[in-house]
């Protein structure tokens, strides 16, 4: 059952945040932000909705071969991806923090007193915490025993 709810996390979490991405992507160069908004909203109640209800149908669909949780290996890859995906958005952010820098060194501003570049810091951010989100499912898959 982990193994597919970590599947079902992994596809559900590519297909609604990046159809969300291409979203702001447009947005951005129509220079119309005024619905990212509700776009972002929209992909977090269908990211949820489909990541519960894909994993309560399989879990219905197998309810009879269900087995408890196995502490062991199964914690043991879960606790390992999770320490992989932290280091993966300390670079991430650390990277994010040298561009931001690099940029003040050499004078270039970045105006963030726009509703544009507030629109797109936040759109990176929230790609940075998704992009951690599937790294970790998919360590979390990779590390699993294989039965």
């Amino acid at each position: 059952m982990r193994r597919a709810h970590l599947w079902i996390s992994l596809l559900v979490g590519t297909g609604v945040w990046g159809a969300y991405f291409l979203h702001v992507a447009h947005a951005v160069r129509a220079d119309d932000l005024s619905g990212l908004i509700w776009g972002f909203l929209a992909a977090l109640v269908a990211a949820v909705a489909l990541e519960a209800g894909a994993t309560s149908v399989v879990a219905w669909l197998f309810r009879k071969r269900a087995r408890d949780l196995d502490d062991g290996p199964s914690l043991n890859a879960a606790l390992k991806a999770g320490h992989v995906a932290l280091m993966a958005l300390i670079v991430l952010l650390l990277g994010l923090a040298f561009t931001l820098a690099l940029a003040s060194r050499f004078g270039w501003s970045l105006d963030f007193s726009t509703a544009r570049a507030q629109a797109v810091a936040a759109n990176v951010l929230l790609g940075l915490v998704v992009l951690t989100e599937l790294i970790r499912a998919a360590f979390t898959l990779m590390l699993l025993p294989r039965r």
